[in-house]
């Protein structure tokens, strides 16, 4: 799959340069021009590796770099004007992985970008150790050191593609994830439409394994054009509905 990129350009044309040039050099990039709309897409997405054009606000640019570090594990590429050694040492310092002073090449910069993130595979990402720690969601309990599943004290029989998106779900309860992290987190090769019949078998399975275990709390909404997320309904619910409709618990 492409690496998928996100640029943050607070001027529309560099935005639209920017997602142009670097579609052309390997990348599956995605153009915001605000840093709110970059923190709610990097909720849903995984992305590869962050670019941002540090000459649209350079007072918000130090508040938001920190912000990107701690929200993604992605590589932050900065492209500004400043020449400036202490200003580019500050960015180094709050958050910027790489600083790259303008006017540089799309070519240059893609490559630089293509080496980060080869780097970033290569090492386990800060915390990794933390973040696959037992994930429990109601009465779902799911261990990922080892990649057993349980629903109460009954053990879940899931494969390693449903364990892993059943996963990234339930580490981002009543939030919906992009296919694309999805695709992703499965490790497909396949092309766009195999990735979403691949992810919508695997949804499908994990629904009525859930089902079949009896975890009615749980349930797995799809985000039409979008993705899937993982919700928990109140217990005095869920045990009013199946007493109304037993027909759909059984």
């Amino acid at each position: 799959m492409l690496p998928l990129c996100l640029i943050i350009a607070a001027d529309a044309g560099v935005a639209a340069g920017f997602n142009r040039d670097f579609e052309l050099l390997g990348f599956k990039p995605y153009a915001v021009e605000t840093f709110a709309s970059a923190f709610g897409l990097i909720r849903q997405w995984q992305f590869d590796a962050l670019i941002v054009d540090g000459d649209g606000d350079g007072e918000a640019l130090m508040h938001a770099l920190p912000e990107l570090r701690d929200r993604s594990n992605a590589p932050i590429v900065l492209v500004w004007s400043d020449l400036s050694e202490r200003r580019q040492i500050e960015a180094l310092q709050v958050g910027a992985t790489e600083v790259i002073v303008k006017p540089a090449s799309p070519r240059l910069i893609a490559a630089k970008l293509h080496r980060l993130i080869e780097m970033a595979r290569e090492r386990p990402p800060p915390g990794s150790e933390e973040r696959r720690a037992v994930v429990r969601l109601g009465p779902l309990r799911l261990d990922p050191r080892r990649a057993t599943a349980s629903v109460g004290d009954a053990p879940l029989a899931l494969t390693t593609g449903e364990f892993e998106l059943l996963l990234l779900l339930a580490s981002r309860p009543g939030e919906f994830v992009h296919r694309d992290t999805i695709g992703r987190t499965l490790g497909s090769s396949a092309g766009a439409g195999d990735g979403r019949r691949s992810a919508d078998m695997h949804i499908c399975r994990i629904r009525k394994k859930l089902r079949d275990a009896g975890a009615n709390a749980l349930r797995v909404e799809t985000v039409y054009g979008r993705g899937y997320c993982l919700r928990i309904e109140e217990e005095e619910a869920v045990e009013l509905f199946a007493a109304r409709h037993p027909q759909w618990c059984a």
